[in-house]
């Protein structure tokens, strides 16, 4: 993988640069191939109890567990967890009288095939629309009290604006 190459380059030059240093160095030199096969990030063995307590915390069924973000191999009871491509993420703020899951299912999943939650990064909120419940609707002027007012105004700065304009010193 490119990103360990470049990790390595830089323990060989025994550079100490930060997070956000790295990533501007590989968005510079690397570009992403859509076409490109997915990246493998961890092999996951999950067999019995291991499979058990995961299905628990994400609420599903081995059938569903691609939507989560593991998906099966070949091998009985093996599953890839692939790299995330950080530009295409994406957050959706669901209703709470619904799971996430089922929301995931039908808004998400039919438009981006290969698509999947990661609940390590699901945040739970309310969000409260201030100006549905505390906003008063006030009518508008009407079009001979808002000429009035600017009649006013324009009678009132003219002798300022002929000050600024005829100044002499």
């Amino acid at each position: 993988m490119f990103s360990r190459a470049v990790d390595d380059a830089i323990k060989d030059l025994n550079l100490k640069l930060s997070a956000s240093e790295k990533k501007q160095i590989l968005s510079a030199v690397s570009w992403t191939d859509e076409t490109a096969a997915k990246v493998i990030k961890k092999t996951h063995k999950l067999k019995g109890e291991k499979l058990t307590q995961l299905l628990d915390y994400l609420g599903t069924t081995a059938e569903n567990l691609a939507d989560f973000g593991y998906f099966p191999s070949d091998k009985a009871g093996v599953w890839l967890e692939y790299e995330t491509d950080s530009d295409l993420r994406d957050t959706e703020n669901i209703p709470l009288n619904e799971t996430i899951h089922s929301y995931f299912l039908r808004e998400v999943k039919p438009h981006v095939s290969d698509a999947w939650l990661d609940l390590s990064k699901t945040t739970i909120g309310y969000e409260i629309s201030f100006n549905k419940y505390f906003y008063k609707h006030q009518p508008l002027r009407s079009l001979s009290e808002v000429t009035a007012e600017i009649l006013q105004l324009e009678a009132e700065t003219e002798g300022l604006l002929k000050n600024l304009v005829n100044f002499t010193a």
